[in-house]
């Protein structure tokens, strides 16, 4: 009789033993689920709140544009360094967009129809040394859809019609000068939006 009592209560820690095994199995299986829910939800946060690329390949057809004219600048002069964008909508609306660049003795001029997709015009000349100018940092700007939305904010009216883009040595940094201009009202404006943080440096409303 004591035997089988005895066989009964190892039997019941043995069993126990399985149990507990059980749990802290069915523990870890949890922890790495909610883990992996946790890594979601960070990874998912973490992409709503990246800041449009200056060189993203999806926006308006402006971006498009801007896009296409300085992968063909870079295809052309693939050692030329960008430090300046010019861009006019036309009547038709696309852009005339122009692209200087500047390597050690020469500078560039590039002027890209983004309705005929196509390099349309290059010039070069010299470099002199007064007018060697920062390389733009695409990394680090605002995307043109992002600065034209601030500008649009600001002014209140109209529409973009010709945006410039480079370094001012000044006041070392990058600065973006826009004219807007209304139809209807004949309302012009001009602004000076700093080029990495957005902020809204100048405005010229001209009722």
């Amino acid at each position: 009789m004591k035997k089988s009592l005895a066989f009964k209560r190892l039997v019941l820690f043995g069993a126990s033993v399985l149990g507990l095994g059980a749990v802290n199995v069915l523990s870890v299986a949890a922890q790495d689920d909610s883990s992996e829910s946790s890594s979601e939800v960070v990874s998912s946060e973490s992409s709503d709140e990246e800041v449009v690329a200056f060189l993203a390949t999806e926006g308006s057809d402006l971006q498009l544009a801007v896009v296409a004219a300085i992968e063909a600048f870079q295809a052309e002069l693939p050692d030329v360094e960008i430090v300046e964008l010019d861009i006019e909508l036309q009547k038709d609306g696309s852009f005339e967009i122009q692209l200087d660049g500047q390597d050690a003795d020469t500078e560039y001029e590039l002027k890209f129809d983004s309705e005929k997709n196509e390099v349309v015009s290059r010039e070069e000349d010299q470099l002199d040394d007064d007018d060697v100018k920062k390389p733009l940092d695409f990394e680090q700007l605002l995307s043109i859809d992002e600065i034209t939305e601030i500008a649009l904010a600001e002014a209140g009216f109209g529409e973009v019609t010709d945006w410039n883009l480079e370094f001012d040595r000044r006041y070392e940094r990058f600065e973006w000068e826009l004219e807007i201009y209304d139809a209807d009202t004949k309302e012009e404006a001009e602004l000076t939006i700093e080029g990495l943080t957005g902020e809204v440096l100048d405005a010229e409303l001209d009722d």
